[in-house]
């Protein structure tokens, strides 16, 4: 399916009304972003090898009524709505983010490591799997630090430059 470059927000509620429980990728963009430049023949190969999935792209300062709907503050940002309803987003330009985000909604699995199997497992004498320390140790550091293992690498870095100026302060 071709790609459909929104050009209101009305017409996009017309695409989604007739789409209800189909899937739908809006590329928000702008035509000084280099990233959107870069990532743009990945999400048109994307909308022929999915001709199932509707592709439409959204010039955030040409339709920002649309932008704004959706909250779109960075370029670009791909929003994933199954009729209406919002079901994911991907912001930057992550080719394989973008890729795999579209593979799971569009065929109902993920790509992730995990495969195609879930639950906890068995070892092959029967007995339950060991747990997943590794991931109960990053969600309870998480729990303790309020997050701050999710921050970007940058913000991580900023934050630890402003608390060594504030000890050199203190201390100074």
């Amino acid at each position: 399916m071709p790609i459909t470059h929104l050009t209101s927000l009305s017409q996009l509620n017309g695409i989604l009304g007739k789409s209800k429980d189909k899937l739908s990728v809006i590329d928000f963009h702008a035509t000084w972003c280099g990233p959107c430049h870069a990532i743009a023949p990945t999400f048109e190969s994307l909308s022929k090898e999915y001709p199932q999935v509707n592709f439409l792209k959204c010039d955030v300062d040409a339709v920002p009524d649309v932008a704004q709907a959706y909250a779109v503050t960075a370029m670009p940002t791909f929003v994933f709505l199954k009729g209406s309803t919002k079901v994911d987003q991907v912001r930057g330009a992550d080719r394989s983010g973008l890729t795999s985000t579209v593979r799971k909604h569009a065929t109902g699995t993920s790509s992730s490591s995990a495969g195609a199997f879930s639950g906890k497992g068995q070892t092959l004498g029967g007995a339950p799997a060991a747990p997943d320390v590794a991931g109960e140790l990053k969600q309870g550091v998480d729990r303790i630090t309020g997050g701050f293992g999710q921050l970007d690498p940058q913000m991580k870095v900023l934050l630890g430059l402003l608390g060594l100026y504030f000890v050199f302060w203190y201390l100074g």
